[in-house]
């Protein structure tokens, strides 16, 4: 773990209770990734995708970088945290603030980034991409990261809605490539332009970008990235999010029960 995401964990873990999930990755080797506590969703990204973000940022610089989904603030929070070692003057989130514990989050994420003195990182509510233009505070993002609604349109739709204000070197960051609504957006980017790699990933990341050098630069720097990875069967996402929210939600209800057993072991032994 870096010095970064020691940062970032040590800071969540004083302003919220979380509890780790996916610990050997989801779909492929990776993770783990953190839940609220008590909760099944929303899932932060991996600590190996926080590694895919910190290798962009410490090569590439970005000034500027808007997120679509912000959750509790783990990956927006890791982020800014390494663009501020690395010259990054602002991070811009939208998020609805609506999916699981939604306002719970949005306060979490607040105060995480409060917790980091992270004065480049403005998180902001509203709705893709109805208030993107809105929330903007420049219209030259060099890093994009889509990790809102993953149905499709939604996806597509959030693509859209900041494309104005992307350019030629932009970087656009999809995460959860096994979900529904990515593939259809990759294919409206391509037809901007953009060449993308998929990375095995956790929960799969795909890199896009529209210049030929930097794009170029991008397999270099990832040689197990796939350009224009096949999309999963149709099937592969209902069975996993099934089973997950299963297990997810088995272990929500059994978690308590067996902390009061092994409590009162504890309390029978020390008699």
């Amino acid at each position: 773990m870096t010095d970064s995401l020691h940062r970032v964990v040590n800071a969540l873990n004083e302003v919220a209770e979380t509890s780790l999930v996916w610990p050997r990755g989801l779909i492929n080797p990776g993770g783990p990734h953190r839940v609220l506590s008590g909760t099944l969703f929303p899932v932060s990204i991996g600590e190996d995708e926080c590694a895919v973000f910190g290798r962009l940022i410490e090569q590439f610089h970005p000034e500027h970088t808007f997120i679509l989904g912000n959750a509790f603030g783990f990956s927006s929070c890791y982020i800014a945290e390494v663009m501020r070692q690395h010259g990054g003057k602002s991070v811009v989130t939208l998020d609805s603030e609506v999916e699981g514990r939604g306002k719970d989050c949005a306060v979490i994420a607040r105060q995480l980034a409060d917790r980091l003195e992270l004065s480049l990182l403005k998180n902001k509510k509203g709705q893709s991409p109805q208030d993107t233009a809105s929330v903007i505070e420049t219209d030259r993002h060099d890093l994009v990261f889509i990790d809102g609604n993953h149905g499709h349109p939604h996806v597509t739709r959030d693509f859209n809605g900041i494309l104005p204000y992307t350019h030629e070197r932009t970087i656009v960051v999809w995460h959860d490539f096994w979900l529904s609504g990515i593939i259809s957006c990759l294919r409206v980017a391509e037809s901007h332009g953009f060449k993308w790699i998929w990375l095995p990933t956790s929960c799969e990341m795909v890199l896009g970008v529209r210049d030929e050098s930097m794009f170029m630069e991008l397999q270099k720097m990832f040689p197990e990235g796939v350009e224009n990875q096949q999309p999963h069967s149709p099937f592969l996402a209902p069975a996993i999010l099934a089973k997950e929210f299963a297990r997810q939600a088995w272990e929500t209800v059994t978690r308590p029960v067996l902390s009061r057993l092994n409590s009162g072991t504890r309390i029978r032994s020390d008699v």
